[in-house]
């Protein structure tokens, strides 16, 4: 089949969802699929919304076999003209372009089926208009985020409405999807992402504990700060380690944290550094409360690193408690504090849990196992 797929971003853009397209791509590709990438030239998927981004990457490529063609969307107007004409003013003319663009090069290639995710971004909606009028298959990945102020049950569950199939990344948000969303059941499949099996550490892990990710206010840094006080408390030693990029636009809270000796941020780790900072953390972090699915918490256990994460029902349904990782109770510091302080003073059940999360990843978190999920609903819708 040609497959093209419509992210509101790629690589080398490193967030969730761009990994999670890309890791399914490749995926079928090695299926024997002919799979496009129509994206954004942007290097952050805020570049819809604010201004102060910057173009990525060449406008066609080939990445793991996958042909990506990037559209043209910070241009001219975008990066110079915002002060002179108004943001809100550049921003609409930038993705009307956009999606006119759209619009002609997926007519170009005709597809069999077009992928579309993730939740409500300019390409997903116009992706959907334009499934009106054309003969190809639809597959929605919503990757629900119920928590953002501005999310629409109702216009989510009319994308979902007009979709052909539609990916949850958990038995969590397929029971949303049914419930909330109007879904039909058999048109809905759980393909989890994937992640590769690391080298096994069985030595000595640093006193670190280790947040992986781009530093935005839905991450709850600053709760995370104050939960390490109290860490520090009974445990000195330990190094917070803040590993991933800077946000876009605003304030990044790691510039007030940075001062802290007990601190340290390393901005835009290559993927074989962040691969060694999560092999050899004590404990992997995760405070954010309004993850699709937390890809980090995959990639801590294919190190064989233990997780922490805060009380959510995607949390809940990802990670076991007790078993390959701790969930804190509650959302507050206090409850953030005890769930990484009971990790650091017991090692032994720290690799215990490590151990029980890389098993995980080997058996139930890979990317041939997810493209083959798609596969199937490729031929089933």
């Amino acid at each position: 089949m040609r497959v093209v797929f419509s992210p509101h971003a790629y690589s080398p853009s490193i967030g969730g969802a761009e990994r999670y397209a890309q890791g399914l791509a490749e995926g079928l590709v090695k299926l024997g699929h002919e799979v496009h990438v129509l994206v954004a030239d942007v290097d952050d998927p805020e570049a819809f919304y604010e201004l102060a981004h910057r173009g990525v990457g060449r406008a066609e490529e080939t990445i793991g076999g996958v042909d990506v063609h990037r559209i043209s969307y910070i241009g001219f107007d975008y990066r110079l003209m915002g002060r002179l004409r108004g943001a809100d003013r550049v921003l609409r003319s930038s993705t009307e372009r956009f999606k006119t663009r759209l619009g002609h090069r997926l007519a170009n290639l005709a597809p069999d089926v077009v992928v579309a995710l993730p939740h409500l971004f300019p390409n997903v909606e116009e992706v959907i208009r334009l499934r009106a009028g054309a003969s190809c298959k639809l597959i929605y990945v919503p990757m629900l985020h119920e928590d953002d102020p501005y999310w629409s049950v109702d216009r989510v569950s009319r994308s979902v409405a007009r979709s052909d199939g539609v990916i949850a990344l958990t038995d969590h948000e397929r029971g949303r999807l049914l419930k909330s969303y109007g879904a039909v059941p058999d048109r809905v499949a759980v393909i989890p992402p994937g992640v590769g099996l690391g080298d096994e550490n069985g030595g000595e892990r640093d006193p670190v504990v280790l947040f992986v990710g781009r530093r935005t206010a839905s991450k709850r840094l600053d709760v995370l700060y104050q939960a390490m006080q109290t860490v520090w408390e009974d445990h000195p030693g330990v190094l917070l380690i803040l590993a991933g990029s800077p946000p876009g636009v605003g304030i990044d809270p790691a510039i007030w944290m940075a001062g802290d000796p007990r601190v340290k941020v390393v901005d835009r780790p290559s993927e074989p550094d962040k691969d060694r900072l999560l092999g050899q953390a004590r404990v992997v972090v995760s405070p954010s409360l309004t993850e699709s699915f937390g890809i980090t918490t995959l990639e801590a256990w294919a190190q064989g690193t233990p997780v922490v994460v805060t009380d959510s029902p995607v949390n809940r349904s990802v990670v076991r408690h007790g078993e390959d990782g701790v969930v804190a109770s509650g959302h507050e510091p206090d409850d953030l504090a005890v769930a990484l302080s009971r990790l650091l003073g017991s090692p032994e059940q720290a690799r215990e849990m490590g151990r029980a999360g890389r098993e995980r990843v080997r058996a139930e978190f890979n990317w041939s196992k997810s493209a083959a999920a798609l596969d199937e609903l490729m031929l089933r819708i």
